[in-house]
């Protein structure tokens, strides 16, 4: 279950507006902020669930996403719900609420600001919907929307408006069409005597804008410069320059002319800006601050893919990555705000693989391909398989500096982001006032060589503490459910959004010293076929196991040198500092030993805690201190085993070289 936001305090009250004479008086008016549950009807609303109810006899509805974004942030529509919901249809899909009251006729009056109280009193509380929301009129919609964040600048996270009407003496006094209608319901809803006592009025939203910059609320507004209807100098640029001389601003976006109802309707123009801009302003974060950092920044990618219209973006790690979820969305994603760029996306996420395989899989699965514009590096959970390892936080910083500092030889321009996806053992690791190891190796990484980095277990950690959802019943697992999926989508996609904003000139990164110069970044495999086989191995071209456990892909129907006899041995020889073996370990995966260059034979364990269910890549590192040069390596296979092993089987798929 996810958990309910706290509600204000129960002695809270909400102000509302009482017009006597054409002069706005204030009166407090006891509504409750926790109200008894409405009755509640479902119904569709483009294919996500619509909750309708009344409220003080005008019908309301919630939408509802099929996974919530954390916090339930939510966009309330002031008017005209089902015209051109292109905004609101990306936003439900990550997981925003979509909130409406039929309140159109009221035009503004104080009387729809009352039923807007009650209405968010509701939602507030039968929906937990999140404190601030994004507010969205459409035409004469804004006559409400304004008004009402004037009254409550305190509940408003952004506006985006499309053509709102700023100022009745404009629409629909001054539309022919709309005088003869919808100018006497202005003077019924308001209360005015006659045009006179109308025309005299101070409190239309182009008049009440001083709350809402000293608010400092974000505003974006999308118009038509031909626009008859709502005349963009009359309300969206009247008010822009009002704001300006308040101090504050509202962000235009413009189409030059439209032939479609004398210029009220067009298509929108950046729908995917509209949408970023109430997402980045209506996001709830509890610990009030984001998770990730910018460093270097990620300009070179941005200028890759609008200057050229084209990018190689790369996604690399273990199974959180080979999943689908957030991979999706963040291609969705890349193709909304890149849209006329060519991408060639490369799915190199292996379950299991953590991040000193990925520094010596990087020519084979990455590079080979060429060049990569942007690449999504993660191994925070799956460098947890070292745990029981006396050099575990080691492995991991040469790990995740082979990868970075060997695409920075490769390509100076390739962008890098190291995330750091969350584990069940960081959130006890987190509640003793440490850094996991994992995590502290990879941000070592990322500072020395400038990398943006986003800490996801950080802040799935602050979020469960902050009651937003759990770990058993939201997240459930370090492979997310799609509600945690959906949140490292939307996490990324804010450090992008902060990242391209203002990118800044593309530039070569720098390639500082090492963190440790005996780190992994001249990583690469071997070839199987020059390994020597001395006795009692085999190389197998398409070996796949004889007994009922699973494989990974890229583990199976490969050639792969076989032994499973204590004495089984094979030799080669190769160029560098470090050499390691990856394997398949399965369950009845026994005892190496191994010397270089003559030296006394040392013993590793290969069986591991994930054997007996599963044929395990797992990278072993037999030694990564040699001086520079060339060194023979002999492995053979120990008598004995692990009590818990089956056998004493040794399955080599890639030997491992730096």
């Amino acid at each position: 279950m996810h958990a309910t936001l706290a509600l204000a305090p129960a002695g809270f009250m909400f102000a509302t507006g009482l017009l006597l004479g054409g002069c706005a008086h204030l009166a407090t008016s006891a509504v409750p902020v926790a109200p008894a549950p409405v009755s509640v009807q479902v119904a569709d609303w483009n294919g996500y669930l619509k909750q309708t109810f009344v409220i003080n006899g005008q019908p309301a509805y919630v939408v509802v996403p099929k996974i919530a974004a954390p916090g339930k942030p939510w966009i309330w529509r002031t008017s005209f719900p089902d015209y051109q919901p292109v905004v609101d249809l990306e936003l439900v899909r990550q997981g925003w609420h979509i909130g409406y009251i039929e309140i159109l006729d009221l035009l503004g009056a104080d009387p729809a600001l009352d039923l807007m109280d009650r209405f968010y009193a509701q939602v507030r509380s039968q929906w937990g919907l999140a404190e601030k929301m994004a507010l969205e009129p459409c035409s004469r919609g804004g006559l409400p929307a304004y008004r009402y964040a004037a009254r409550h600048p305190e509940r408003i996270a952004c506006l985006y408006g499309d053509v709102p009407v700023m100022d009745f003496k404009s629409w629909p006094l001054q539309w022919p069409e709309a005088k003869a209608t919808e100018w006497p319901k202005i003077l019924r809803a308001y209360g005015f005597k006659n045009d006179a006592e109308a025309m005299a009025y101070q409190n239309n939203p182009i008049d009440q804008l001083a709350p809402i910059a000293h608010a400092k609320i974000p505003l974006r507004h999308v118009i038509c410069l031909n626009d008859q209807v709502v005349p963009p100098e009359q309300n969206t640029l009247e008010a822009k320059r009002r704001l300006q001389a308040l101090g504050s601003d509202l962000e235009v976006v413009s189409v030059k002319a439209s032939n479609d109802s004398w210029g009220h309707h067009f298509p929108y123009p950046d729908v995917f800006g509209s949408v970023r801009f109430v997402m980045d302003h209506s996001a709830v974060l509890p610990a009030g601050h984001e998770y990730f950092q910018l460093r270097d920044g990620l300009a070179n990618s941005a200028a890759k893919f609008t200057r050229e219209k084209r990018g190689r973006v790369v996604f690399y790690g273990g199974s959180i990555t080979f999943n689908p979820g957030w991979r999706d969305e963040l291609m969705h994603y890349l193709q909304q705000r890149f849209p006329e760029t060519r991408f060639d996306f490369v799915a190199s996420g292996i379950p299991s693989l953590g991040s000193v395989p990925h520094a010596f899989r990087l020519e084979h699965d990455v590079l080979s391909g060429g060049p990569v514009d942007l690449i999504f590096v993660e191994a925070a959970v799956n460098d947890h398989n070292y745990d029981t390892y006396p050099n575990r936080a080691e492995l991991a910083l040469r790990g995740m500096e082979g990868v970075v500092r060997h695409l920075r030889q490769v390509n100076p321009m390739t962008d890098i982001v190291e995330m750091h996806f969350v584990h069940d053992e960081h959130l006890r690791i987190f509640k003793t006032g440490q850094i996991p190891y994992t995590i502290a190796a990879h941000e070592r990484v990322a500072v020395q060589y400038g990398c943006p980095s986003l800490d996801l277990a950080r802040e799935v950690s602050d979020r469960i503490d902050a009651h937003e959802f759990t770990w058993a019943g939201d997240f459930r697992d370090i492979h997310p459910s799609p509600y945690g999926q959906q949140l490292y989508a939307n996490s990324i996609t804010r450090m992008l959004d902060a990242a391209w904003t203002t990118p800044g000139a593309p530039h070569p990164h720098a390639l500082p010293e090492t963190v440790d110069p005996l780190s992994y970044f001249n990583g690469r495999f071997g070839r199987l076929t020059e390994a020597r086989l001395l006795r009692g191995f085999t190389l197998d071209p398409d070996w796949k196991p004889t007994d009922d456990r699973p494989t990974r892909d890229g583990f199976v129907h490969v050639p792969t040198l076989v032994g499973s006899e204590p004495g089984a041995e094979f030799e080669f020889n190769f160029e560098g500092r470090g050499v390691g073996l990856l394997i398949t370990a399965g369950p009845d995966a026994g005892i190496l030993e191994f010397s270089v260059d003559g030296s006394e034979w040392r013993q590793i364990d290969t069986w591991t805690i994930f054997s007996p269910s599963l044929h395990l890549p797992w990278a072993i590192m037999l030694s990564d201190g040699l001086a520079p040069g060339r060194h023979t390596v002999r492995v053979r296979i120990a008598a004995g085993h692990n009590p818990k092993s089956t056998g004493t089987a040794l399955r080599v798929q890639q030997l491992l070289l730096n």
